[in-house]
């Protein structure tokens, strides 16, 4: 048995805790619980709501090794993390359960299963104007095609789909790749999935929106501030596109007067950055944290 002190902010469930105890004392909580004997933690997991800093790092003094299980690490200053010696592992497990969440987002749209849901619990027989669309031959710009973006162009290729691209970090002769002017001039749906950089704050904003087609329906799984939620909700109140998030800029988004406003509205899905949660892809988190611990134990050997 290793005598490592872990502190693991979020639930990977029972099962993953007792065997996370072979490597040492293991501590658990929905976030970073100060009460905790933080400066004797060693290894770290985290997911993307825990932002690991400069100020956190400090006061976990003997900090050896952050593991974060998410696609994004723009919560990570890994900067820092090698400037203090401490290794750094990336879990990013769910990307078939974001795809299949995309999916639903667009399927849902174009079926208008939500409204046909909320209409029959009003008691409302709203057959003949729930009219939706066909998916086949509907055009899919997918912004940033890492490994979600992957498995959302292939499950929308299996559906019929056309699907480009616009990722400048892409080289692949499989994938149509076009400019972003183009994906935002010529797709039916747009979904981002970028990671969070200076670069790509704010990507999405009033100008690109206008440029988009009329009734463009924007699926936002990535991060919240990759798209200007101000101009998204003027775009939305205006018809001019629908919208799915399953992110936001808030990280107390009923606190913010914009994102209430985009969570209230009948033109916008809204979930709390669930879509890509399953059982499946928590099993699968679980077992690369564990190698990844492994690893670095085997490493101090």
């Amino acid at each position: 048995m290793s005598n490592h002190t872990i502190l693991v902010c979020d639930n990977f469930g029972e099962e993953f805790l007792n065997r996370l105890s072979k490597f040492g004392k293991v501590f658990q909580s929905s976030d970073i619980d100060y009460s905790l004997p933080l400066d004797k933690v060693t290894i770290l997991v985290v997911r993307s709501k825990t932002k690991v800093n400069r100020k956190l790092v400090d006061v976990m003094k003997s900090l050896e090794c952050v593991i974060t299980a998410t696609h994004g690490i723009d919560h990570i200053d890994l900067t820092y993390l090698a400037e203090k010696g401490i290794n750094f592992y990336n879990v990013p497990a769910q990307s078939y359960d974001v795809a299949q969440g995309v999916i639903a987002y667009i399927l849902a749209y174009c079926t208008n299963l939500v409204e046909g849901d909320r209409s029959m619990k009003r008691g409302e027989w709203k057959k003949t104007a729930l009219v939706g669309c066909r998916v086949t031959e509907k055009t899919l710009g997918i912004v940033g095609c890492g490994k979600i973006g992957r498995e959302i162009a292939r499950l929308a290729s299996a559906l019929g789909m056309k699907v480009i691209v616009s990722d400048p970090c892409l080289q692949d002769r499989n994938i149509p790749i076009v400019s972003l002017d183009e994906l935002l001039r010529t797709s039916d749906f747009i979904s981002v999935n970028c990671p969070l950089t200076e670069s790509t704050r704010g990507l999405i904003g009033k100008n690109e929106i206008a440029k988009m087609k009329d009734g463009t329906f924007l699926v936002n799984t990535a991060r919240g501030g990759v798209i200007n939620e101000e101009a998204l909700l003027e775009a939305v109140n205006a018809g001019k596109v629908g919208a799915a998030l399953d992110v936001f800029v808030s990280k107390t988004p009923f606190e913010d007067e914009v994102t209430t406003c985009l969570i209230k509205s009948e033109r916008v899905m809204v979930t709390p950055h669930s879509i890509g949660q399953s059982h499946e892809a928590i099993e699968e988190k679980g077992e690369g944290v564990i190698k990844a611990i492994e690893d670095h134990v085997k490493r101090q050997e």
